[in-house]
């Protein structure tokens, strides 16, 4: 599931307030996880062990069509994943982290922690792999994660939110781009363009109010912790309709 990097659904009960969660955001741009060190090679799978990320135990298809594969990552404390093949980009938001084990065929064991609000991207369509991850913590692991399927740039627009003060650029690369949006209680996103199909993790729930451009009226999603939207191709404003800030990251394909 994981490699070198850079940088509505059920949820979990949240675990941290939305500062401590802003206070660990971050790119990650070497290597995987905080405080790792390397470990004795473990044992490596039969070929008949290996299934694809798709299939594996904790990784759980919410929604896929020819863009996107979205996923949600549920490892229960002490609970290992089975050895799963990479070989799409893969964008991952963790909501809940732990500590965690990794192990993989073309690198040396880890050991290190996943933090919450960490957006790690790692181009699996570059360098495939195979690895296998076991939460060593006493809680949940809960991430957001999804893999690109359609390979290549260029095929929808410069995914750009430089018109709109509330998109903070947390992540971007030559096939996509993510941004961090935190809005107080009424406040809007103002108008802007989405070229490009994307997808919205929730760090914080709250009442989410979105209207396309040329609508009168807003649509209203109650939304929790770890939920995630596929977004379409459109101009929107989004607004904070709770008595509570929000936080969410937004992506968007190029």
């Amino acid at each position: 599931m994981n490699q070198k990097s850079d940088c509505a659904i059920p949820a979990l009960k949240p675990v941290s307030s939305a500062r401590h969660v802003l206070a660990g955001l971050c790119v990650l741009t070497l290597g995987l996880f905080h405080g790792g060190s390397a470990q004795a090679a473990a044992h490596k799978p039969d070929p008949s062990e290996i299934v694809e990320t798709a299939q594996d135990t904790y990784h759980h298809v919410i929604f896929e069509n020819e863009d996107i594969r979205l996923m949600r990552v549920i490892i229960p404390p002490h609970g290992k994943t089975r050895w799963h093949r990479q070989a799409l980009d893969y964008v991952n938001t963790p909501i809940v982290g732990t500590t965690i084990h990794k192990d993989s065929l073309s690198e040396p064991s880890k050991d290190g922690t996943m933090k919450a609000g960490e957006v790690r991207y790692l181009p699996y369509s570059q360098k495939s792999d195979v690895d296998q991850v076991i939460n060593t913590g006493d809680t949940v692991n809960s991430q957001v994660t999804f893999e690109i399927k359609r390979k290549g740039v260029g095929h929808f627009g410069p995914a750009d939110r430089a018109n709109s003060q509330a998109f903070r650029m947390i992540l971007d690369k030559p096939v996509i781009r993510g941004w961090h949006v935190h809005l107080e209680p009424g406040q809007s996103t103002g108008d802007y363009t989405q070229s490009g199909p994307g997808v919205r993790v929730f760090l914080t729930g709250g009442r989410l109010m979105t209207r396309e451009k040329g609508a009168v009226a807003f649509s209203e999603q109650h939304l929790n912790q770890a939920d995630a939207q596929v977004l379409a191709k459109g101009t929107f404003e989004v607004i904070n309709g709770s008595m509570e800030p929000m936080d969410y990251n937004e992506y968007e394909l190029r």
